[in-house]
């Protein structure tokens, strides 16, 4: 085998080497809460399950109760902004607002399913965010248990934002609660591992290349001869 032979060979195998051993990046899936066409109105039950690209998480809302929540019908909000403040997402049923009262309440999301799917990073957007009104996230591997703050308090400058969950999947479960006047989740954002080429579909490629280089190899000794 020539010096010539040996690059297309060894090129081959860099690239499969490559593809084996790259750092797998990650793709990223929104949930939005009220998905077009937006809506104004009871949600029907205390629970929703949202699916984006294939990922799914569950949304509840709840009662608070010293920290237990007892189950309480969500409501899809659509309003005009006040304030600058974005006023649409998911909120509950017969409270100020339609939003997230201050220690009467909390919407919480489970991100079992994403988090078995490799679901690696967590951010979620809250609306409603006037000055003053500030909003927190809770984490808690018990469905219902509103458990510990992870992050906040928040307050308008975020509005709309997404906002990093720290240390995301450290729990299962992470809430939203209103610690200063009432708040509106908006949307949830997650990371998920790009799809890697398996090696069956690479080495025909890699295979192609390799016989098309070789093939163009002897082209050239058939005219030099």
């Amino acid at each position: 085998m020539n010096n010539r032979s040996r690059f297309v060979v060894g090129a081959f195998f860099a690239l499969v080497s490559t593809v084996i051993f790259a750092a797998p990046s990650l793709a990223s899936v929104v949930w939005d809460l009220n998905p077009e066409p937006r809506q104004n109105a009871p949600a029907g039950s205390s629970s929703i399950v949202y699916t984006s690209d294939g990922h799914s998480i569950t949304a509840y809302g709840f009662d608070n109760n010293a920290g237990i929540g007892t189950p309480h019908e969500l409501f899809y909000k659509n309003a005009p902004e006040i304030n600058g403040a974005v006023e649409f997402g998911l909120g509950l049923t017969n409270t100020l607002s339609n939003e997230i009262q201050p220690g009467l309440h909390f919407i919480q999301f489970d991100f079992t399913a994403a988090l078995a799917q490799g679901m690696a990073m967590g951010q979620i957007s809250v609306g409603s965010v006037q000055p003053g009104e500030l909003f927190a996230f809770f984490g808690s591997n018990t469905l219902g248990t509103l458990g510990t703050q992870v992050g906040g308090p928040f307050d308008s400058t975020v509005d709309g934002q997404f906002v990093n969950i720290p240390n995301f999947g450290q729990f299962s479960f992470y809430s939203v609660v209103a610690l200063q006047l009432d708040v509106l989740p908006i949307a949830l954002s997650g990371g998920f591992p790009s799809q890697v080429p398996e090696m069956n579909a690479l080495v025909p490629i890699g295979g192609l290349v390799l016989l098309l280089g070789v093939a163009k190899l002897r082209g050239r000794r058939r005219r030099a001869a």
